[in-house]
């Protein structure tokens, strides 16, 4: 079938127009929720989150009629990671609801990829399902939609300044948001926009976060020193930034500790209640540039550096960094 804009279907949606089974992949997470909230709207709707749902969940969502509306309608977001814990026997039968699903149920996939497998389970979805996209905007798209909701707040702002503002929001719909809402409070007693005000409101969207700095810290990266000071710049506090360390140190060290006593993988993520397959990825890779003395050690120093900081009044951003920086010129 061929795919729909969900721009287009958040414009004009009308879920009679829908085929009972829509299948939503693509980056814009954003617009995803604009969809689902548009369905909300219409009937009420049975969510479910990939990572933390069975099949026998979803099935039984179906197994029986509606109180309230006309059918039942089902939406699952994170698609992938659903398919991921499912067995293959559930797949098969994910395989055949899908091919006998009829109105007026309803059921909504939302998958993160960006483009869609040829294989079984996305095969037959694809056959059967309306698809919709969701993909980034274009620049000149996104920065006509940030224009638009500063017209429509009573703002003014010239293409120059548009673009100064839009380039501090690097295409990001749902940092965008959160961001815009800063400015028209900053700006709330005035008409015209001016770069003085974006300055003042704005915090530079970055490209790298928290997560990217933790793989940069493990595998010994310089690269991890630039990023965090752009963290503690824009988003974060020092002590969040220690915090998380420590917390992903644990994990790490609980983590080989298990492998290097015999258990499988699996075994170990389930033993440390990690199910959601990223997590799972950087734990695996994270590992895979440490050592269980060199993970004992930095929780020796991460500790002894919080007690310099607190009793001995240590500049909390100066001796954070100078900790990372011993750790990828290790």
């Amino acid at each position: 079938m061929a795919e729909k804009s969900i721009v287009q279907l958040i414009k004009n949606f009308d879920l009679k127009e829908l085929q009972p089974v829509v299948l939503v992949y693509g980056s814009e997470d954003f617009l995803k929720k604009q969809l689902v909230d548009k369905l909300k709207e219409k009937a009420d709707v049975h969510i479910f989150w990939g990572d933390e749902t069975t099949y026998s969940q979803v099935k039984e969502v179906f197994a029986s009629s509606s109180l309230f509306s006309d059918g039942n309608i089902a939406v699952i977001f994170d698609f992938d990671a659903f398919l991921s814990k499912i067995s293959k026997d559930e797949q098969k039968q994910l395989i055949d609801l899908v091919k006998n699903f009829s109105p007026p149920d309803r059921l909504f996939l939302i998958s993160n990829k960006e483009k869609l497998p040829a294989k079984e389970p996305y095969k037959t979805i694809k056959s059967v399902a309306d698809i919709v996209v969701s993909q980034k905007l274009t620049p000149k798209a996104f920065a006509i939609s940030i224009k638009k909701k500063l017209e429509r707040e009573g703002k003014e702002i010239d293409d120059e300044t548009l673009k100064y503002l839009v380039s501090k929001l690097k295409n990001d719909l749902w940092y965008a948001k959160q961001e815009i809402e800063k400015l028209l409070l900053y700006a709330s007693d005035k008409k015209q926009i001016t770069k003085e005000d974006i300055d003042a409101a704005i915090n530079p969207k970055i490209e790298e976060n928290v997560f990217v700095f933790l793989d940069k810290f493990f595998a010994k990266d310089k690269d991890a020193v630039r990023i965090f000071r752009q963290l503690i710049e824009t988003t974060h506090h020092p002590f969040e930034i220690q915090s998380l360390l420590l917390g992903q140190i644990n994990r790490l060290l609980l983590f080989r500790t298990y492998i290097e006593k015999g258990k499988p993988t699996e075994t170990a993520f389930s033993l440390m209640n990690v199910k959601h397959p990223a997590m799972k990825g950087s734990i695996q890779k994270q590992a895979s540039k440490t050592t269980i003395r060199e993970l004992i050690q930095l929780i020796k120093d991460l500790y002894q550096l919080e007690k310099n900081q607190k009793i001995n009044y240590l500049d909390i951003n100066s001796s954070l960094e100078e900790f990372i920086l011993k750790r990828v010129l290790q």
